[in-house]
Order: C-alpha cells, then sequence, then structure tokens
C-alpha cells in the first residue's frame, strides 16, 4: 500500500529486518507464556522481566549501530528512544499519568515498542489503553490488580498488524 508522503514521514509502516522479525516471534512467544501466567496467577516471572530488559537494550544496541552504520537517522532513533522512555515512566504505578503499572508489565510494553517507529509507538499506547478499558472490568472482576499481559499481547498483534498493512 502506497502511504502520502506525510502519513509515511508519521511512520506507521512497519518494516522490520529478519533479525527484528524472530525478535519479533521470540517476544510474541513469551508473551503468551506470560499471558497465560498472568491470568492464572496474576503475575509473570521474573525471568521474563529479565528477558524483556534484554531485549530492549539489544533493540537499543540495533538502533544505535543502524545509525553509525549511516541506515538510519539519529533523530528518529532519538525520538523513537525518548518516546518509549517517557511512555514508560508515565505507564509506571508511582506516577500513573497513563496506566498505573508494575514494572513487569512496564517492561513489556516497552520490549514491543522497541520494535516499532515513533509513530507506531504511539498508536501502541493508544491502543493498549483502548484494550485496557475495555477488558479491564471483565478482567478485575472488582480487584484493584489485575492481569495486564493480555493487554499487552492484543495490543501487539494489533499494531504489527496495522503496521503490516500500512
Amino acid at each position: 500500500m502506497n502511504l502520502p508522503p506525510w502519513l509515511d514521514a508519521v511512520g506507521l509502516a512497519l518494516r522490520l529486518g529478519l533479525w527484528q522479525q524472530f525478535g519479533l516471534a521470540f517476544l510474541l512467544g513469551s508473551f503468551s507464556v506470560a499471558t497465560w501466567s498472568d491470568l492464572k496467577r496474576l503475575s509473570a516471572q521474573r525471568e521474563f522481566v529479565e528477558i524483556w530488559l534484554l531485549f530492549v537494550l539489544a533493540m537499543l544496541a540495533f538502533d544505535v549501530y543502524h545509525v553509525y552504520a549511516g541506515q538510519t537517522s539519529a533523530l528518529n532513533v532519538g525520538v523513537k528512544w525518548g518516546l518509549i522512555a517517557l511512555l514508560s515512566v508515565l505507564s509506571l504505578r508511582q506516577i500513573g499519568v497513563l496506566f498505573r503499572l508494575a514494572p513487569a508489565d512496564v517492561a513489556a510494553l516497552a520490549a514491543a515498542a522497541s520494535l516499532l517507529t515513533p509513530g507506531l509507538i504511539v498508536l501502541f499506547y493508544a491502543v493498549a489503553k483502548l484494550i485496557a478499558s475495555a477488558v479491564r472490568p471483565i478482567l478485575a472482576r472488582g480487584r484493584s490488580a489485575w492481569p495486564f499481559m493480555p493487554v499487552v499481547s492484543l495490543a501487539t498483534l494489533a499494531v504489527v498488524a496495522i503496521g503490516w498493512w500500512l
């Protein structure tokens, strides 16, 4: 699909290299297991958080390498990682502007966002917010704590599909 120039500049089309596609498959696999665990026990294992944080660092290194190799602009990478950092901080339970999440859920969101363009990152967090507001009454069942990983998984699948479609 050919996007208008102004929409293409926003970065809504998802173009992943082979290694990024492998990373996405790995990430989606970990999300599926963590989602099931979150639904059953209202928590994901600590190892998932560690893997997601390592994944974020690997994607940051990947982006820095692409800047160094001249394959992307430093501004684009800076905007991308600035958005991830800002939206992650705003999603923490202690800050609670966007979401009120545990660090594990914030790490999962950041890991998924690390594969996206700046435009898709904004869309991703907006889609996650919409999904969260729709499923919270079902998943919370009157409790203050509720499983958020289903939101992360669904938002990731939705935004990846939109990005590939565009």
